[in-house]
């Protein structure tokens, strides 16, 4: 799926979108969970793409709907990988994932192991809040933690484009905040939220649910006005 010329939600993908973004570098934005490379990679032939076109692979955090298929994306395409400090240890398995809240997730986390098994993966490329990256007319690098401590979003000022990740939630054709379940930090992440609704923007590409295409940044700052 187009959302704009350059900018594809790639179908068929499963846990959180991936996107990836075409050009003289082509960059894909989260990997889904674990089985996903397939559907990527033959999204990206049917776009005149070979695996070894893809330049890099970003991470907006460490949750597993996200990072799921990176590593077999990574074998098969020799492509680095980028994610926040913040996050990395996460990624390439040095430290454990930090469990869900509430003992029902826990409880389901437990009971359906794919929830929660993926194989880590290094991170070759480290991104920082306000790293700057040459794709859609100029990318900067928000550093959006909350969520995760080392979440992040891409804003494109030229094309009003900014993808999200997990920052802001769109499930039911409703903005909301992330998931409180798998929130680390509630306040830090809604500070996150509002210096997102602070950019000029007009598209916004979440993690889940449609993304918006028109008046995005309006609908998120009416979110963070909301916000206790």
């Amino acid at each position: 799926m187009e959302v704009i010329p350059h900018l594809h939600r790639v179908p068929g993908v499963r846990g959180a979108h991936a996107y990836l973004l075409t050009g003289t570098m082509p960059m894909l934005v989260d990997t889904g969970m674990p089985g996903s490379s397939e559907a990527i990679l033959g999204y990206m032939a049917g776009l005149g793409l070979a695996p070894v076109d893809l330049a890099r692979i970003l991470l907006t955090h460490y949750h597993i709907d996200h990072i799921g298929s990176a590593a077999a994306l990574k074998e098969l395409t020799s492509t680095p990988v980028s994610a926040h400090p913040g996050d990395a240890p996460y990624i390439t398995g040095e430290r454990p994932q930090p469990p869900p809240r509430g003992w029902l997730m826990r409880l389901l986390t437990r009971l359906v192991p794919v929830l929660s098994r993926f194989e880590p993966v290094a991170v070759d490329v480290p991104l920082a809040g306000g790293d700057h990256l040459d794709l859609l007319g100029g990318a900067t690098v928000i550093h959006v933690p909350g969520h995760t401590p080392g979440a992040v979003a891409l804003h494109f000022p030229v094309e009003g484009v900014l993808i999200c990740g997990d920052a802001i939630s769109h499930r039911g054709d409703r903005l909301g905040p992330p998931p409180a379940a798998f929130t680390l930090d509630k306040e830090q992440a809604y500070a996150s939220l509002r210096r997102l609704a602070a950019l000029d923007f007009d598209i916004l590409c979440p993690g889940h649910g449609e993304p918006i295409v028109g008046g995005a940044g309006e609908q998120v700052r009416a979110l963070a006005d909301s916000l206790d």
